[in-house]
């Protein structure tokens, strides 16, 4: 009984030992989201889609990184803020290239339990709900976390017509 006891105990200590093991990094976590998320057609209606990545271990990840290139139907305009790319995060890189509408971060490290963001403007050139996926987000300590998903809907404008009575 004593041994059954023995060996459930040093059970325990290594799966704790092994949650705080560099090597054992559970991947960043990665959302995505448009505001407003509804919005009629056209660049006079824009909309910021803003990507945030959270690292929920408890030591630092480095070389956080993640893109996203836009899907049909979505105009990249310009970055309006973020954090992921700024001394906050030990520095980094920022690129966006509203030509090709697609946009990546890096940055040096996301300290335990800290997160970043980055926020692009965009708008809507067609009519219906507009799905964005980011790229898997990864880090030097831990596999790849999962893509972000944002939707944005944009309605069918209502045409008016003008009818006359004889």
């Amino acid at each position: 009984m004593r041994l059954h006891k023995f060996l459930s105990l040093l059970f325990v200590l290594s799966c704790c030992a092994l949650a705080t093991d560099a090597s054992a990094q559970v991947p960043p976590v990665m959302v995505a989201s448009f505001n407003p998320n509804t919005v009629p057609l056209g660049p006079a209606n824009p909309t910021i889609l803003t990507v945030t990545v959270t690292n929920t271990n408890l030591v630092p990840l480095t070389n956080v990184a993640f893109s996203n290139a836009v899907p049909a139907g979505l105009t990249l305009v310009t970055q309006t803020g973020g954090t992921c790319s700024t001394l906050a995060t030990g520095g980094g890189m920022f690129t966006i290239n509203p030509g090709a509408g697609t946009f990546s971060s890096t940055s040096v490290a996301l300290a335990a339990g800290q997160s970043c963001d980055i926020s692009v403007q965009t708008y809507a050139t067609i009519s219906g709900e507009i799905i964005d996926t980011t790229s898997t987000v990864t880090s030097n300590e831990s596999a790849p976390g999962e893509p972000a998903i944002a939707i944005l809907n944009a309605p069918t404008p209502v045409r008016l017509q003008r009818f006359e009575v004889d």
